[in-house]
C-alpha cells in the first residue's frame, strides 16, 4: 500500500467513525487517533524503507565503482589494495592525486587507479577533486555508467529532498480529532474503549 492509499484509507475510516451517533465524544476522538497512529505510523514505515532503499542502493554502486569487484579475491590482491589504499590516503591535494592517476594509468595500475578515484569520491565535495573522479571514469564506459546512476540517486540529507519528502508522506489529523501534538494523539489512541480485547 503506498501513502496515497493508505490516507485514503485513514479518510475512509474517520468517515465511518465520524457518522456514528451513538459513539460518545471521547469514544469517538479515542478511534480517530487510532486511526490516525496507524496510518501515521505506516507513513512513515514507508519513508524509512524508501530512504533505506537509497542508502543501500548506494551503497552497492560505491562498491562496485570504489571497491574491490572485478579484482582477484586472492590474498596477494588484497594486499595490494590495502597497500594503495595507504598510498592514495597521502595524497592531500588533488593535483597531487590527479598526478598519481595519470601515472597509474600509463602503468596499467588498475588497483592504484581506483584507488586514488575512491580516495576522490572521498572529497568529491569540492570540485578539483569531483573532477578528477570524473576523470578517472572518462575512458572507463562501464564506471562511467556507474558514476551517472549514483548521481541520479537522490541525497537524503539535502534541507530540499526532506522537505519534499515530509510533504509527500505527511498525513493531516482527521476531522473530529483536533489539533494534537505527537504525544497527546498516542496518549489519546491508547485510551481504553468498550470491547477492546485485554492483552
Amino acid at each position: 500500500m503506498n501513502a496515497e492509499e493508505i490516507r485514503q484509507q485513514l479518510n475512509n475510516k474517520a468517515r465511518a467513525i465520524n457518522s456514528k451517533r451513538d459513539l460518545a465524544p471521547r469514544a469517538k476522538q479515542t478511534m480517530l487517533a487510532r486511526a490516525y497512529v496507524e496510518a501515521r505510523d505506516a507513513i512513515a514505515q514507508l519513508r524509512e524503507e524508501e530512504i533505506a532503499a537509497i542508502g543501500h542502493e548506494r551503497a552497492k554502486l560505491d562498491r562496485k565503482l570504489f571497491g574491490t569487484n572485478g579484482f582477484s579475491p586472492d590474498p596477494q590482491a588484497v594486499i595490494a589494495r590495502r597497500d594503495a589504499n595507504d598510498r592514495a590516503a597521502r595524497f592531500e591535494t588533488p593535483r597531487e592525486a590527479e598526478h598519481a592517476l595519470r601515472r597509474a594509468d600509463r602503468e596499467g595500475d588498475h588497483i592504484m587507479a581506483k584507488a586514488i578515484a575512491a580516495r576522490a569520491a572521498d572529497h568529491s565535495g569540492e570540485p578539483a577533486w569531483s573532477a578528477l573522479v570524473h576523470q578517472y571514469v572518462a575512458d572507463r564506459p562501464n564506471e562511467a555508467e556507474t558514476l551517472k546512476a549514483m548521481q541520479s540517486l537522490p541525497d537524503t540529507n539535502d534541507p530540499v529532498w526532506k522537505l519534499t519528502q515530509a510533504m509527500q508522506y505527511g498525513v493531516v489529523a482527521p476531522e473530529g480529532l483536533g489539533d494534537t501534538s505527537g504525544a497527546r494523539v498516542d496518549a489519546l489512541a491508547a485510551l481504553p474503549l468498550d470491547g477492546d480485547v485485554a492483552a
